[in-house]
């Protein structure tokens, strides 16, 4: 119930869409909104917070997160974490999160936007007219058709442009160290060395973060090896341009047009580089409206707030900035892998006694056997460990206390994942237990052997017993005596009338008594009560 406040208080600092803070509420979060209220107010209200949303002008440094001590996540609403100070957080064991895929397509189309409207002279024609002019010969632009794209940065947006792009029938070419070549190809694009990028491309786009590597790479030297009637576009961070160097190379003439949404200092000095760069002739430009949609703005509202509530929930976040995550076509093809294995990790130490004092190995099959495995193994260490430690455990230091309470781990790959597409296997010592992600959520497709299919959420019975008649009748029987309802029922044997497991998702937590009532029917050999 929301009136509990069952995942305490998040606290709003800056404005933030009310369709997130339903999903919140819903929830069961105490939310307490700080926004145009002074610095003391967030102060007080970060006492006894778990959560923490934020845009861009609140300063999360260690200062502040020594104001909350019982801080578990800050949320940034909005891709860039300039503001907030990652290490000091980690070292707090803090997970910090950000929504850095909600914009892609915003930022894909504002891209395209500025480039139509720099090749066909968009922004001169309109105000011409406004002026009462008809004239059609100054404003004769360009085609994009074969024309060659340079993308710089192969990420989210940089893949959406290209794609895009090979729709224009442009020819692209890309710049990225970290992207295979095996991942360029599957997008029709050809990887090249930065300079031969600009040399050769008639348009050359920006998609780059800002990094020490990134800040300024667009510098005096960088263009003169562009060609003189090219393109230049950067929707990504002010600070890839050197803003300087490229007034100087508009002023000397140089350059068709440059169309940019982004400059180091927003809104520009009066007076500086970047004021004279937007009001030059021959540079369009719009105000950091990449990301700004309507439907991005709800898209990052309602992923964020997912995300606050699977943190405080315990389970691995989506855009988690400080743990291990799968990125781009990765963490599409790992789907809900990742907090299948945080579930699956939940489940081993309350099915087996002793289970996290052996090697815990993890098994990753069919198509997720070859992506980077630390997401997974981060995630299943933080739903298992809470159950031998009283410390907070979070995927951003479930690595290092597991190390530290001597909790060993193994990695095995496996190409087939028959009959699923893909599964996780986790084992320790003789016990084992399976999952896959089917369309309609996480489910648990075998312990110890047992073939069951049981969803992987909320509180669940799992019984070893004699496969006897009047089994299933019994214990249905002491569930409904005590109220409690049974959503879904598994049975599986090992042969008529020997082993037998049954697993029973329950609408409701069960005590104690209950528990020790079906252990005593007769032919149980076991019962254990879980929750994920």
């Amino acid at each position: 119930m929301v009136e509990e406040h069952l995942l305490g208080r998040v606290v709003v600092a800056e404005p933030f869409d009310e369709r997130g803070l339903e999903v919140l509420r819903r929830a069961g979060a105490d939310v307490v909104s700080v926004v145009g209220k002074p610095p003391e107010a967030l102060h007080e209200a970060l006492r006894d917070a778990r959560g923490l949303i934020v845009r861009s002008e609140t300063r999360v440094d260690g200062v502040l997160l020594g104001r909350a001590p019982q801080l578990e996540v800050v949320a940034r609403a909005g891709v860039g974490v300039d503001a907030i100070d990652v290490d000091a957080a980690t070292a707090a064991g803090i997970v910090v999160v950000n929504t850095p895929g909600a914009n892609t397509l915003a930022a894909t189309e504002q891209t395209f936007a500025l480039l139509l409207a720099a090749m066909r002279n968009v922004p001169q024609a309109h105000a011409s007219v406004h002026a009462g002019i008809w004239e059609r010969k100054p404003f004769i632009g360009y085609e994009l058709h074969g024309k060659t794209l340079g993308i710089v940065g192969l990420g989210r947006i940089g893949s959406g442009v290209a794609a895009r792009a090979a729709a224009f029938g442009m020819t692209v070419i890309a710049h990225d160290p970290y992207v295979p070549t095996s991942r360029a190809s599957a997008l029709g694009v050809e990887l090249v060395a930065f300079d031969d990028l600009l040399a050769r491309a008639d348009v050359v786009t920006l998609h780059v973060p800002l990094t020490p590597q990134t800040r300024g790479m667009i510098d005096a030297g960088a263009l003169a090896l562009m060609r003189d009637d090219a393109v230049l576009v950067n929707c990504a961070r002010g600070a890839v341009i050197d803003g300087p160097s490229l007034l100087a190379c508009v002023e000397a003439g140089r350059l068709r047009a440059v169309a940019i949404d982004v400059v180091p200092e927003e809104p520009p000095p009066p007076g500086s580089a970047s004021a004279a760069l937007l009001a030059h002739p021959r540079v369009i430009a719009t105000p950091h409206l990449g990301g700004s949609t309507y439907e991005a703005l709800e898209r990052i509202a309602l992923e964020l707030a997912h995300d606050v509530v699977r943190v405080l929930g315990g389970r691995p976040a989506s855009g988690a900035v400080n743990a291990p995550a799968l990125t781009g076509a990765d963490a599409e093809r790992a789907g809900g892998f990742v907090d299948l294995a945080y579930r699956l990790g939940a489940l081993l130490p309350q099915l087996f006694d002793g289970a996290l004092r052996q090697e815990i190995a993890l098994v990753l099959q069919g198509e997720i056997e070859e992506l980077d495995a630390q997401p997974f193994l981060s995630a299943l260490l933080a739903g298992a460990l809470p159950f031998v430690t009283d410390r907070r455990v979070t995927p951003v230091n479930a690595s290092a206390l597991a190390h530290e309470l001597g909790v060993r781990t193994a990695l095995g790959r496996e190409r087939s994942a028959e009959p699923f597409r893909a599964r996780i296997v986790v084992a320790a010592g003789e016990h084992r237990v399976a999952g896959t992600v089917l369309p309609h959520g996480p489910r648990i497709v075998e312990i110890d052997g047992f073939e069951v299919d049981a969803v992987a959420e909320g509180a669940m019975l799992v019984t070893r017993h004699r496969d006897v008649p009047g089994m299933v009748g019994r214990i249905g029987t002491i569930l409904g005596d005590a109220a409690v309802n049974i959503s879904t029922m598994q049975v599986a044997r090992s042969a008529r009338g020997g082993d037998a497991m049954m697993v029973l998702d329950v609408d409701r937590d069960v005590d104690r008594r209950i528990v020790d009532a079906i252990a005593g029917c007769d032919g149980i050999a076991s019962v254990r009560l879980v929750r994920v």
